[in-house]
């Protein structure tokens, strides 16, 4: 038997890609689909944040539409920054010519003393990644960073130099992660973050660009119900026994691969799959060394206190679907407009705004305080006209949002995962992997350990 815990993108496409075998998915929520989920009330339907589907494997976007036969909508990419009093396409760094003539000349300069300061002093080089399972290339992690390894203020200032730092790069990450940028690694930010070439970032100084930029030109999203129709596709090709919602994992016995239910039923498997953050997976895990364990609770992350707003009339800007929002005066770093994906998200003759509020775990401020300061601030921005438009509003938590790339993750994480991978315990997704991934990596990951599970048996 496979037992997969949590039916989010991962979990879903492995026990979909395992067909024929023995699995059993666990899940803890009462529906499929983990954070791809999706809910509706009073005519609106807000996703769980923003989740966009970028697909650059060709079997994927092939799964995709088996899945959901002529039910994708290929979108291009509207993405802005409200900075300097004005809004400027996305990414900020090729697109300064709408800011004031001071902002462009100080990120212009700044850029070309970088330019010139990577030539004579360049960045220490960041260890690749580590394979921690022959077979599996998704399981792999960096070794531990060496002393003199750029952090990601390091890698923000010499890729795009003091201007652009001063004026966006640093205001917005560290409302975004909370913490000194010092304190961040520099890892992660190569496939997310695009870095132009100089002729780039004149012409963006100068007139709009027609060029796109960075990893989510275009992607997909669903005609109609919201991102969870993609989950939902996947669980509806399961049999009915495979998927058991409302059901939680208890404790873990690693060694035996048993897994404990909170109403005390037990199952044995020859292979664990676990997309549960890898963190809350070390709590549970009995057999877990005590050094382990202790290293494990040091992983860090932010939590997403989301705000959905249902408005009356159209919006303000129309086909702007997000917007990044560095002042740290205001309390949300991005906002976003779901009926500029698709109408269908609300009713006839109203739209959505949703405001993404990062805190530190433990720090939240009460519900009502972060509507109001949510309200006041898009009114602020120009992106609502008048509270009194506004029709619905519902704020809710994420707990675990983004995985913060630290000097203690690169030191723990290697070391949690191969305990795990030796006993047969396979980490999975986003938060089993402790990564930042897409949900087509997460689709990527359960396609490939289901290969892998399948073609070991023969």
């Amino acid at each position: 038997m496979v037992l997969i815990l949590g039916a989010g993108l991962a979990g879903l496409t492995a026990a979909d890609h395992l067909d024929g075998a023995d699995r059993l998915v666990i899940e803890r929520e009462n529906e499929v689909g983990g954070l791809c989920r999706s809910f509706r009330e009073d005519g609106f339907t807000f996703d769980c944040t923003g989740h966009l589907l970028h697909l650059r494997r060709p079997e994927l976007r092939a799964y995709a539409e088996e899945l959901l036969p002529g039910g994708w909508l290929q979108l291009e990419r509207s993405a802005w920054i409200a900075s300097h009093g004005t809004l400027t396409p996305y990414p900020f760094q090729a697109n300064t010519a709408g800011l004031p003539l001071d902002a462009r000349m100080d990120c212009l300069l700044g850029f070309i003393e970088a330019m010139r300061t990577a030539q004579t002093q360049p960045l220490a080089v960041v260890p690749e990644e580590q394979p921690l399972h022959p077979e599996l290339s998704f399981l792999k992690a960096r070794p531990e960073a060496a002393p003199d390894e750029p952090s990601f203020r390091d890698w923000i200032d010499r890729s795009f130099g003091s201007g652009f730092a001063r004026r966006f790069f640093v205001p917005y990450n560290t409302k975004m992660w909370r913490r000194d940028l010092d304190q961040i690694t520099g890892d992660w930010v190569s496939w997310s973050i695009p870095r132009p070439e100089l002729a780039d970032v004149l012409r963006g100084a100068i007139t709009t660009h027609d060029k796109a930029f960075g990893y989510n030109p275009e992607f997909l999203y669903p005609r109609e119900g919201g991102i969870d129709a993609l989950p939902r596709a996947i669980a509806a090709r399961l049999p009915q026994d495979v998927v058991r919602t409302g059901c939680a994992v208890e404790a873990l016995d690693a060694g035996r691969r048993r897994v404990t239910l909170t109403d005390g039923e037990t199952h044995e498997a020859e292979h664990v799959l676990s997309s549960l953050p890898i963190t809350k997976l070390a709590r549970m895990t009995s057999d877990l060394p005590p050094e382990l364990a202790e290293a494990a609770a040091q992983l860090d992350h932010v939590s997403i206190r989301v705000v959905n707003i249902g408005v009356r009339g159209e919006p303000v800007n129309p086909g702007v679907q997000w917007v990044y929002v560095p002042d740290s005066e205001l309390p949300f770093h991005r906002v976003g407009f779901p009926t500029a994906l698709t109408p269908s998200m609300a009713p006839a003759g109203h739209h959505q705004l949703v405001a993404e509020i990062s805190e530190r775990p433990g720090e939240s401020s009460d519900e009502d305080e972060s509507l109001g300061a949510t309200l006041a601030g898009l009114v602020g921005l120009g992106l609502l006209r008048d509270p009194e438009d506004v029709v619905y509003a519902r704020v809710i938590d994420i707990p675990d949002a983004y995985v913060v790339f630290d000097r203690r993750r690169r030191a723990v994480l290697p070391k949690l995962m191969r305990f795990y991978i030796e006993r047969g315990i396979i980490p999975i997704g986003r938060y089993g992997t402790w990564d930042y991934l897409s949900m087509e990596d997460c689709m990527h990951h359960g396609r490939a350990v289901a290969a892998w599970i399948l073609e070991s048996r023969k």
